[in-house]
């Protein structure tokens, strides 16, 4: 295992990868000056992962990467967040590495109808170190002054951060282990949270009884630490990923699931794909190569009839 951490980041636009880049510098330049000194340099993903020749690709290395090292960092700002990010930040928690993360943004998020308001979400502040740094003047007035101050107070804590995991020895890792089996199906919380899904959630829910088959219904809201033992209790996950960019809870506990040995089946009947210079797909290619995809509900009761756990 390399004593390096893994920097997990978006790269569909310059600035996210310029980003991931200068907190990858800025890391690098903590640990030549010495604060960090178990740590090699940082490990990037676009560039260490450069000459890849498919997605598939990627993801195997990515997936390598992050078992040889060590702890996982990221930004993880704006309102729409990146769904393979939030895979990668699942199963390095579950392998039992540090997670530390920045956000910058301003809204703060509930899952469902909870009164409960998150930076990124409740789920993702349990998983990972998140830190977060506000300004209530939202304002333009002296807006790069304001900026700069954001990030320096955020890259303060953040070090502050790494330091507590990383300026010693680093304890061995602990990796999450499943549990004995329960139920056969986990059922992703974020059917319930539209009127659509709802109704989708309830004829899943029919085609699992009906094949004598038991689920449990994840949430996101209450007991996190219950939710994710109720994942390990069960012999399968299923996602909801209907969207452009799927809820990054369902991103995290995918990742976990995979982590777990827990090839989990999502839902995708959406027809908008993305192209890359590497393919076309559906859904981030963390999420694709991680799971069974299901396009329709027929697929998916197709799957639940047999009984084969994919």
């Amino acid at each position: 295992m390399a004593n390096q951490l893994y920097n997990q980041c978006r790269v569909y636009c310059a600035p996210w990868r310029l980003d991931a880049l200068n907190l990858n510098d800025t890391i690098d330049r903590w640990i030549d000056d010495g604060l960090l000194p178990p740590l090699a340099h940082t490990l990037l993903p676009y560039r260490d992962d450069a000459g890849s020749s498919s997605e598939e690709e990627i993801f195997v290395r990515d997936v390598a990467n992050m078992d040889s090292c060590v702890g996982m960092i990221g930004y993880f700002d704006g309102g729409t967040y990146d769904s393979g990010c939030a895979w990668e930040v699942g199963y390095a928690w579950a392998l039992g590495l540090p997670v530390h993360l920045i956000t910058t943004d301003f809204l703060l998020w509930a899952a469902g109808d909870s009164e409960e308001f998150y930076p990124i979400s409740k789920l993702m502040n349990y998983v990972a170190k998140v830190v977060s740094v506000f300004d209530t003047d939202t304002s333009i007035t002296n807006y790069r002054e304001q900026t700069t101050d954001i990030l320096n107070r955020a890259l303060h804590t953040f070090q502050h951060n790494l330091i507590a995991d990383f300026g010693g020895e680093i304890p061995p890792a602990l990796p999450l282990t499943p549990l004995p089996i329960e139920y056969d199906y986990y059922l992703d919380p974020n059917f319930m949270y539209t009127e659509p899904s709802r109704g989708l959630l309830e004829n899943i829910k029919n085609a699992i009884t009906t094949a004598g088959k038991t689920y449990i219904i994840g949430d996101n809201i209450n007991d996190i630490a219950a939710d994710i033992d109720n994942l390990r209790k069960s012999r399968q996950a299923v996602f909801y990923s209907d969207v452009f960019e799927p809820d990054v809870d369902s991103g995290i506990m995918n990742g976990i699931a995979y982590a777990l040995k827990k090839q989990s089946i999502i839902y995708c009947s959406k027809q908008q794909r993305y192209h890359s210079g590497l393919g076309t797909d559906y859904l981030n290619l963390m999420v694709t190569y991680s799971a069974t995809m299901t396009h329709s509900f027929a697929e998916l009761e197709s799957l639940i009839k047999s009984g084969a756990i994919v």
